[in-house]
């Protein structure tokens, strides 16, 4: 049994599938039925995305996204999911529905993704202290202390949010995104020279990582780049 199960065993009885939410027979401890799993497993990014940024690239096309700035700051993108099915159930159900539970098989996709990759620290995309106290938990943080425990990697909390934002999701537009995150995130502990790696549960927009990132290169960071459970559909500029 891998860590990532035994994470599970402890935490989660096996009673009903966290995205069917249907009862029935499961291995124990497994949050997913299979036919979950299945689903799961075909939110997969594989083809037709950007080999720099992972966004949807219809085939032989320029991206977009990188080419407009989308990868400004951030040296590197990882995330093993598209935005959508149980993968956006799960998100949800980790950021507002307070199951903790639900970033087990996120966290494990992700953990995935830079398998025998090296980096100083992984730093969560702080959430402000009263958005901290409204949800009960980071959703970022909780997927980087999942992903540690497997790869030893450290959790930095190097950063803070000092104001207290419109949700993103609740935000159309790619320039009204954009001037939310403005000067909203602050260095709270040393970074010079380290190569980070920026956790957060979607990337859409990808407002609120180059924001962090940019506070981090300016403070001295050697690098930064994204992890990500998801990346969302291009949306409306």
């Amino acid at each position: 049994m891998g860590i990532f199960d035994k994470i599970t065993a402890l935490l989660l009885p096996p009673t009903i599938c966290l995205g069917c939410e249907e009862p029935r027979n499961i291995d124990f401890g497994s949050p997913l039925c299979k036919k979950c799993e299945a689903e799961l497993e075909k939110q997969k990014l594989s083809e037709y995305v950007c080999t720099n940024c992972l966004s949807p690239l219809a085939s032989n096309s320029t991206c977009l996204y990188c080419k407009g700035g989308g990868m400004n700051n951030i040296y590197q993108a990882f995330a093993p999911y598209h935005y959508h099915g149980i993968v956006q159930r799960l998100v949800v159900q980790l950021k507002f529905g307070f199951v903790d539970d639900a970033a087990i098989p996120l966290a494990k996709g992700m953990y995935q993704c830079i398998y025998g990759m090296t980096f100083d620290a992984m730093v969560p995309v702080p959430l402000h202290k009263e958005r901290l106290l409204e949800r009960g938990v980071n959703q970022a943080e909780k997927l980087a202390e999942l992903i540690s425990v497997n790869n030893n990697i450290p959790v930095l909390n190097a950063l803070e949010k000092t104001k207290k934002t419109k949700r993103q999701s609740s935000l159309h537009k790619n320039d009204k995104r954009e001037k939310n995150v403005q000067d909203v995130y602050r260095i709270c502990h040393e970074a010079k020279g380290l190569n980070l790696l920026l956790v957060d549960d979607v990337r859409t927009t990808g407002s609120t990582a180059r924001a962090c990132a940019k506070e981090l290169i300016e403070n001295g960071a050697a690098s930064v780049s994204l992890l990500t459970a998801a990346i969302a559909p291009p949306r409306e500029k």
